[in-house]
C-alpha cells in the first residue's frame, strides 16, 4: 500500500516538473538553464520535496507498523491457539484410538485363548468345561461363529442332537446361509440319526457353496451308498478322487465299491493306486483276496 503511496507522489511530482518545463521551453535553446537561478531554485525545491516525500513516506510507514502490530499480534495469537487446539484434538484421537485398539486385541487374544482352551476340553472330553467356556466366549462375542461351532461338535460328542441341529440353523441366519460347512455338519446329523434324504440335500446344499472340499463328495457317497444308489455312488467318490487322488479313505472307498458293483479292472486300478500311496495298509491283502474271487 505504502508503494503505491509513493508511486503517486513521484508521478505528481514529474507533472508538476513537465509543466514547469513545458513554460520555459521557448527559452530553452537560447539560455543555459544550467545558471538560472530559477532552474537551481526548482532544483532545490525539488530536493526538498523528494526529501519530505521520503521523510513522510517513511513516517506513514512507521505509524502503519505500530498500528498493524497489535493485530499482527492478535491474530498470530488466534491461529496459534487454533494450531494448539488442533493438535489437542489430534492427540485425543490418537489416545482414543490406541486404548480401543488395545481393548480390541485384549479381547480378540481372551477369545482366541478361551477357543483353544475349550477345543482341547472337547478332545479330551471334558465337556462340561468346555461348555463353560464357550459360553465365556459368548459373553464377549455373542455371534463368535468360532465358538457356535465348537458348541456344535460338543453337541455331537454328547449325542445332543437336537442341539447340535438348532445351533446350527442359528449359525445359517448368522452367516447369512453362505457357510458351507454348516450345512457339512447338518447333513452330517442326519446321516448319523438315519435321515439319509435330507443328508443327501444337506450335502448338495455344502458342495453348490463350495465344491472343491473332497469330503463333502464323500460323505455324499457314502449316502447314496447306503440309499443303494450304486451308480451315483461311484460318481460321486471320483469327483472326490479328482479332488484327492492321494487320499487313503477314498481309495478305500472305491475299491470297496468297485468290489460290491463286481467292476473287477476299476479295483484294481484303485488298488494299485493305494499300495503306491500307502503300502502299509493292513487292507491290501484283504482287498487283493476279493479281487481275486471276482469272476
Amino acid at each position: 500500500m505504502l508503494d503505491i503511496l509513493l508511486i503517486i507522489l513521484i508521478v505528481v511530482s514529474g507533472f508538476f516538473i513537465a509543466q514547469i518545463l513545458w513554460r520555459k521551453a521557448p527559452h530553452l535553446s537560447s539560455i543555459n538553464v544550467n545558471n538560472l537561478p530559477e532552474i537551481k531554485a526548482e532544483r532545490q525545491k525539488q530536493v526538498i520535496l523528494r526529501g519530505r516525500l521520503h521523510r513522510t513516506t517513511q513516517e506513514l510507514s512507521a505509524r502503519l507498523k505500530k498500528i498493524s502490530e497489535p493485530v499482527n499480534d492478535q491474530l498470530n495469537l488466534h491461529f496459534k491457539n487454533y494450531y494448539q487446539r488442533l493438535r489437542s484434538f489430534e492427540h485425543e484421537l490418537k489416545r482414543k484410538g490406541e486404548k480401543q485398539l488395545s481393548a480390541a486385541v485384549d479381547k480378540s487374544q481372551t477369545l482366541d485363548a478361551l477357543l483353544v482352551e475349550a477345543r482341547q476340553l472337547i478332545n479330551n472330553e471334558e465337556y462340561q468345561k468346555a461348555e463353560d467356556k464357550l459360553i465365556d466366549c459368548l459373553s464377549f462375542d455373542e455371534h463368535n461363529v468360532e465358538a457356535y461351532k465348537l458348541l456344535v461338535d460338543l453337541y455331537r460328542a454328547r449325542k445332543q442332537y437336537d442341539e447340535a441341529k438348532e445351533t446350527l440353523e442359528y449359525l445359517l441366519r448368522l452367516t447369512h446361509e453362505t457357510d458351507s460347512s454348516i450345512y457339512f455338519s447338518l447333513a452330517d446329523i442326519a446321516k448319523e440319526r438315519g435321515n439319509l434324504k435330507q443328508a443327501e440335500d444337506d450335502y448338495l446344499r455344502s458342495i453348490s457353496l463350495s465344491d472343491d472340499n473332497y469330503l463333502y463328495f464323500l460323505n455324499l457317497a457314502e449316502v447314496y451308498l447306503e440309499l443303494d444308489d450304486k451308480e451315483k455312488a461311484l460318481e460321486t467318490a471320483q469327483r472326490a478322487y479328482i479332488l484327492a487322488p492321494n487320499n487313503p479313505k477314498i481309495l478305500d472307498f472305491l475299491i470297496n465299491l468297485c468290489i460290491i458293483i463286481q467292476d473287477r479292472a476299476l479295483a484294481v486300478d484303485y488298488l494299485e493306486q493305494l499300495k503306491t500311496v500307502n503300502p502299509e495298509n493292513n487292507k491290501i491283502i484283504e482287498f487283493n483276496e476279493k479281487i481275486d474271487s471276482l469272476s
